[in-house]
């Protein structure tokens, strides 16, 4: 296999990532997507001290979602970005004698 092939494989595999961690993103989004994290929201489950601690754990868990969410999102955007240079690579190889 020629280094230019190898380069354009390597390209393909790190979009392929990236589309697999946009789809992590997607999906938790959705993670929390009903449920109810909020006192008003969880007043007909949780009442009193449980409901405290109900939504204070799932604000914070929301946070963490939400941060996981980014670095997913940060991990697709520099795995594209490689990509982009790896076929640049591959153009100049291509381009050699």
């Amino acid at each position: 296999m020629s280094v230019q092939q190898d380069l354009l494989r390597e390209a393909a595999q790190k979009e392929s990532l990236a589309r697999d961690f946009d789809g992590y993103v997607k999906e938790l989004a959705d993670v929390f997507n009903g449920i109810p994290t909020t006192p008003e929201r969880s007043a007909a489950v949780w009442k009193g001290q449980a409901a405290d601690r109900y939504t204070a754990q799932g604000r914070q868990l929301h946070l963490e979602i939400v941060n996981l969410g980014e670095s997913c999102a940060a991990t697709a955007r520099n795995l594209r970005r490689r990509a982009q240079q790896l076929r640049e690579e591959a153009a100049q190889a291509r381009e050699s004698p």
